[in-house]
């Protein structure tokens, strides 16, 4: 497969760009260089760029945020979607669906708020602060009581190097860090509770870690998607999830935008989420060799691509039980 510079390179034949966020055009701190000049040269060839995101915030506040980081709706791409949106969207039209999975009149679904609540405004879900009263735990963000967990640094109780692509296969009371810290046992204990209290995790964010700002610089730290595959893994519990890679939020995403052209490229970093999400939505994608990839396949080229792909393939496999496939293009990264 030939790895392309920058998606200028691919962007001909397309319509609409779907383009994910997170170690596409944000590395976790900043914008990458180049990312605004990229989305304006984007627009100026007359492309619909829909930025598509497994963020749990509402379309407005992400709008919000960005804007304060340099990238304006309107200006530099057309829409927002966030997974977080696409829940809130869901929980206001498709109530049927929720009361199918719980069993309950939704009016009466009493739901834990872990994360943030304008996700549920307007949609009648009532809030308890008491576990054993709720039907629904909204997972938030995964923070320890010493800030976010690195899975790049794990280690067992034999002091042995965890891998990414097997730490949530591992019993997570037993793992800590490399400096002593352990976040995992704290999310285990909590976990271990709600199961013994049969309760239901709702996730709008599968990613299963995320590049971020930590410790002095950009490492891996575990998000929601971690949290909902270990409680099914480990004590069996019940888990409803939003966002990519389900090809739900694909279609809410061409509906919201009017996207109905068959010419949409998915651009994201992540193949379990962005590349397997475009798959199942029946869309054309292109993996950045940035981001969540470029941390766990850091040697990619031009010779050796399909065999590191394949490997790419095998961890996303192992990581969520998904097949994962291969994505239509590979790009060095998305901007000029």
């Amino acid at each position: 497969m030939n790895i392309h510079n920058n998606i200028i390179d691919i962007s001909e034949q397309y319509d609409t760009l779907f383009v994910d966020v997170y170690g596409v055009l944000f590395n976790g701190i900043n914008l990458y260089e180049g990312v605004a000049e990229t989305l304006l040269e984007l627009k100026k060839l007359g492309k619909k760029i829909v930025i598509l995101s497994n963020t749990t915030q509402l379309s407005s506040e992400a709008i919000i945020g960005y804007s304060e980081r340099g990238i304006f709706e309107g200006v530099h791409y057309d829409y927002f979607i966030t997974s977080g949106e696409f829940l809130h969207n869901a929980l206001l039209s498709n109530k049927v669906y929720f009361e199918n999975i719980l069993g309950h009149k939704l009016l009466t679904v009493k739901c834990l708020f872990m994360g943030n609540p304008s996700v549920f405004s307007n949609t009648g879900l009532l809030k308890t602060d008491d576990c054993a009263q709720a039907d629904l735990i909204y997972v938030a963000t995964p923070r320890a009581s010493y800030g976010s967990v690195r899975v790049d640094c794990l280690q067992d109780e034999n002091n042995n190097a965890v891998l990414i692509s097997e730490y949530i296969d591992f019993d997570w009371s037993k793992l800590s860090d490399d400096k002593g810290r352990r976040g995992l046992t704290e999310f285990h204990l909590c976990l271990s509770e709600l199961s013994s209290l049969g309760s239901t995790l709702l996730i709008a964010n599968p990613d299963i870690f995320a590049m971020s700002g930590i410790d002095g610089g950009r490492y891996p730290i575990i998000t929601q998607g971690s949290i909902g595959l270990y409680y099914e893994k480990k004590f069996g519990g019940k888990v409803i999830r939003f966002g990519k890679p389900y090809a739900e939020i694909f279609e809410f995403a061409k509906e919201t935008t009017n996207s109905n052209s068959d010419k949409i490229l998915m651009i994201g970093d992540t193949l379990w989420t962005d590349i397997l999400g475009a798959h199942n939505a029946r869309i054309d994608s292109a993996l950045v060799m940035t981001g969540v990839t470029s941390r766990v396949i850091p040697s990619m080229t031009e010779e050796n691509n399909e065999e590191e792909l394949k490997k790419l393939c095998l961890i996303g496999h192992k990581m969520t039980g998904k097949i994962n496939k291969f994505p239509t293009y590979l790009l060095r990264h998305f901007y000029k």
